[in-house]
């Protein structure tokens, strides 16, 4: 999972962004299908972080990493249900030794649930230099 230490992320691994990854690496990559950077990037296909499956989305801003979302995919989970995902990933993060909502160094990880969209997520954000 995530490096609190460094924020650095493994996907697949092979992908390893960081806290001051930058848009140009990632263009650099096999990811990179012509995204422009500027609005949220939806990796293709599902992810493997670890163990657990994702989708996974990159956030760029003036060209640097701002966050990183993960929505775990191992489990079939209804709409009606989707909080029931937050549930998932509190545990992932408590397995591997993270708080939730606690500051770093780099930035923060939060799971969550927004009623809004009805989507829980585990949330990556990086601090902007």
């Amino acid at each position: 999972m995530l490096n609190t230490v460094n924020g650095e992320l493994k996907i697949n691994d092979e992908l390893i962004v960081h806290p001051e990854y930058q848009f140009d690496e990632f263009k650099n990559t096999k990811y990179y299908d012509g995204q422009d950077g500027i609005k949220i990037i939806y990796l293709e296909k599902i992810q493997k972080i670890d163990t657990y499956h994702y989708f996974v989305n990159l956030f760029f801003k003036e060209k640097q990493l701002y966050s990183v979302s993960l929505i775990n995919c191992d489990q079939n989970i209804s709409e009606s249900n989707e909080i029931d995902r937050k549930t998932i990933h509190d545990k992932i993060l408590s397995e591997n030794g993270i708080q939730n909502n606690v500051s770093y160094n780099w930035g923060k990880i939060i799971s969550e649930y927004d009623p809004r969209s009805n989507i829980s997520s585990i949330d990556i954000f990086y601090n902007i230099r």
